[in-house]
């Protein structure tokens, strides 16, 4: 007989069942769930200043001041913490569901892993805003037909795709539920929020409270945000906290350089004769710089100069991040780097789910050293150890440059931190490409620029007509063939003097010094001197056997689960390692777990194969070819769930 009982405030992952006595407790839907539960945001010291900020201008706005028919618009710059403000908006101040909307497959990727309340690894928790794990929200992602009715009745928290919002399509949010199903809505990259689309949902579901969040200071079609500007923080303010990587530009300078019309290789022209010739404009000089392979090589090569630099005397895995025109230089980009040795990747909108989810494994596993891409991370995945930014195309608008030198900003954290240039992000183009003009722009306008802005009359479309986004083939573009000779060299500037960029300064004239000393000492080129140094500073720290090291690694995590996690969860739950009441657990009703209870008949087993499960998702392979670095990562995050898991069973009325 099914004991059914009323329980608040009691939450757990996707579904609202727990285990208590061989019976179960039916959780019934707390619909205050986010004025009732308990959260500790104010005081946080783990939360940072803007996100504080922010929440009590939002609450000051809906709350205080009563403002639920107004929009409430904040801007972040990328990197300063605007997901975890997501997470956390909704306490004190919904009084029902939750919406967030994102404009793209990256971003949603991006919130439904910071918001998995199956995974210990969630805002809430490693942020202490929530330290019960029963008391986080029910969070859900909505896939229309796949999602089902009373999955959504039951959730706080909905995120969906825009593309899942509109209403030409029969299970569009608006064509399935009544207008106040949502007390709040929250759209994140706000600048896409005039759309017609977004525009037919918010009208629809007018009963919502809408917060319109952004790191950029003015819209794509140059029109302002509906709603109030209830908080801006800016990028300089976020640098001088540390909150995100300080920012440094080098331009590549050809020692020489020449240009060649209409196939015709007798004529060769440098780039002053055809700017005062008036052959060409600089549209065309930056066209042909960005399609021609010599220019690319070159480009590659000092950004992997700098990669190096940046990886020397660390132990963070720094990686760069370029952006291509179209897929098919994408690809050559790809190409050239693994020439070098790297290991390169490319990214793209035409990637399936499948892909998508392997090459973001390869990135956050350190299994790739460069990811190329098209378009796909102008917005939504800032990997912290993206440090280099090359660029293999000429921006034109403001928009997509500043959203692609976002990609670098997100900080390195402290305890990580060994040297200054592990948190200097670092962004490098072909001077020809004519980037200097958004450079100075970009940092006006993040820095002291009004809410609205207007662009320059430069300004034109992201995608050229001649180019097709959908495959990247060139249809037809007026560029010319480009020779280039000698080393080259790069120029040097900065964003803002900060304390890393200072300190950096001082670190490299420091090894300078040294490696200028060495040479005269010992009547070499610098060159070999800097060898010399490199090798000095790797150290010697590394084991003879790394083979050894694998086989104890992998027997370590074995026995770790056999024997100590299991069976402590075990004791915590009070089952027997034979039965199988915990098969109705909430980690099961996740469909990359849901086979297991079903393949596994006792409670020792579901639980071992769960936590080999999770970490073959989380490391992104199985462990038969896993590195001693995944091992290592492994061993973290299988502690850090299994004592997610453990919590989950305080409690004297959860006891089996």
């Amino acid at each position: 007989m099914i004991k059914l009982e009323v329980v608040t405030k009691v939450r757990y992952c996707y579904v609202r069942m727990i285990i208590h006595i061989l019976n179960w407790r039916v959780i019934v839907l707390d619909r205050d769930y986010f004025i009732n539960t308990s959260t500790n945001i104010i005081q946080n010291q783990n939360l940072r200043e803007p996100q504080i900020e922010a929440y009590v201008e939002v609450y000051d706005h809906f709350i205080t001041k009563n403002r639920t028919k107004q929009h409430a618009i904040v801007i972040l710059p990328t990197g300063s913490g605007k997901t975890g403000l997501i997470s956390i908006l909704p306490y004190n101040i919904s009084k029902g569901r939750v919406l967030i909307i994102a404009p793209q497959l990256t971003i949603l990727d991006t919130l439904e892993r910071s918001l998995d309340s199956g995974s210990a690894r969630n805002f809430w928790t490693n942020t202490k805003v929530i330290t019960n794990p029963k008391q986080l929200p029910v969070v859900i992602k909505y896939e229309g037909r796949d999602t089902r009715k009373e999955h959504m009745e039951n959730a706080d928290i909905v995120i969906a795709n825009i593309q899942k919002l509109q209403s030409r399509n029969e299970m569009a949010l608006l064509n399935q539920y009544d207008s106040d199903f949502f007390d709040m809505i929250i759209i994140d990259e706000a600048h896409h929020s005039e759309a017609r689309t977004w525009i037919e949902n918010l009208n629809h579901f007018s009963e919502a409270k809408i917060i319109k969040l952004t790191a950029t200071a003015y819209r794509s079609d140059k029109k302002p945000l509906v709603g109030e500007l209830v908080y801006k923080y800016k990028l300089s303010q976020a640098m001088s906290k540390g909150y995100v990587k300080s920012l440094e530009k080098f331009n590549y300078i050809p020692e020489e350089l020449f240009f060649i019309m209409d196939d015709n290789p007798e004529k060769q022209y440098t780039y002053n004769q055809i700017m005062d010739m008036g052959l060409k404009d600089e549209d065309w000089i930056a066209r042909s710089v960005a399609f021609s392979d010599e220019c690319k090589l070159s480009v590659v090569k000092k950004s992997l100069q700098i990669l190096a630099n940046k990886r020397q005397g660390t132990k963070v895995p720094h990686k760069i991040i370029a952006a291509a025109t179209n897929i098919i230089e994408a690809k050559k980009i790809t190409e050239m780097y693994n020439a070098e040795g790297i290991n390169a990747i490319v990214v793209h909108n035409e990637l399936n789910t499948s892909e998508r989810e392997r090459a973001f494994s390869d990135i956050e596993n350190h299994r790739v050293d460069v990811v190329v891409n098209v378009s796909m991370m102008g917005e939504g995945f800032d990997h912290k150890y993206f440090s280099v930014a090359a660029i293999f195309r000429a921006f034109k608008s403001p928009l997509p440059y500043e959203q692609f030198i976002g990609r670098i900003l997100r900080s390195i954290p402290k305890e990580e931190v060994e040297k200054p240039e592990d948190n200097i992000g670092s962004v490098v183009a072909h001077e020809l490409l004519f980037l200097d003009e958004l450079w100075e722009y970009y940092k006006a306008q993040i820095q002291e620029s009004d809410f609205i802005t207007e662009l320059t009359d430069r300004d034109i479309p992201e995608t050229p007509e001649n180019i097709n986004p959908s495959n990247g083939e060139v249809i037809h573009v007026d560029f010319g063939k480009v020779s280039e000779f000698g080393e080259g060299n790069l120029s040097h500037s900065v964003y803002m003097e900060t304390e890393y960029i200072a300190r950096a300064q001082e670190d490299r004239e420091a090894r300078q010094n040294k490696i200028t000393k060495l040479a005269e000492l010992l009547n070499i080129t610098e060159s070999e001197a800097t060898d010399i140094i490199n090798q000095s500073d790797s150290g010697e720290s590394e084991l003879k056997r790394p083979d050894v090291i694998l086989k104890r690694r992998k027997k370590s995590t074995d026995t770790n689960i056999r024997q100590v996690i299991v069976p402590e969860i075990l004791i915590k739950a009070n089952v027997s390692i034979t039965g199988t009441e915990l098969g109705s657990l909430p980690i099961f009703s996740d469909s990359k777990y849901s086979w297991i209870p079903k393949n596994i008949k006792d409670n020792g087993g579901m639980l071992a194969t769960y936590f080999n499960t999770y970490l073959k998702n989380a490391i992104g392979y199985k462990r038969e070819v896993w590195s001693n670095d995944d091992y290592e990562r492994a061993g973290e995050i299988l502690e850090q769930q299994a004592e997610y898991l453990k919590d989950f069973f305080e409690g004297d009325d959860l006891g089996v």
